[in-house]
Formats: structure tokens, sequence, C-alpha cells
């Protein structure tokens, strides 16, 4: 999307300058996708401890066990009927 912006020329510098870019318009889109990027990352860490989260990992950790159990006997059956 075009957009015409009125941006004070040191300012437009200083940005390039701290990201190392030559061409204005991908120091604005990278100056502004930093920006998002700090407040979204700033809105979670307010989140900190304000959800309860179960840990699930030991049910996973059985779980996935289990699969290799079941995968384990599979493949043996097979092997067996292989044999005969």
């Amino acid at each position: 999307m075009r957009t015409t912006l009125d941006i004070p020329d040191e300012l437009l510098r200083d940005v390039a300058a701290i990201l190392k870019t030559k061409k204005r318009n991908e120091a604005v889109r990278l100056a502004l996708s930093d920006f998002v990027r700090r407040n979204r990352r700033r809105d979670l860490l307010a989140m900190r401890g304000s959800l309860d989260i179960e840990d699930a990992s030991p049910d996973l950790e059985q779980a996935e066990l289990d699969d290799v159990r079941v995968a384990d006997h599979t493949s043996a059956g097979r092997r067996s009927h292989r044999a005969r």
C-alpha cells in the first residue's frame, strides 16, 4: 500500500543508519515491524502469571511410550508372520 508520510529527514537518516539500510521505504518498514514486534512482546510479558496452564508433559510422555510399545508389538508380529 502506498502512503505519503511527512518524516523529518534527520529521523529517517537515523533510522536507516541504525537498521543499516540505504532505502527509505525499507527503513520505515523495518522500523514499523520492529515496533509491532516489541509491543506484542511487551503485551505477552504483561500477561505473565495471569494464565493457568497445566503441565501435561507426563501424560504426553506416557502416551508416546504407549505408542512406541504398540508399534514395537505390531512390528514384532509382522516379523513372526514373515518367518513362517
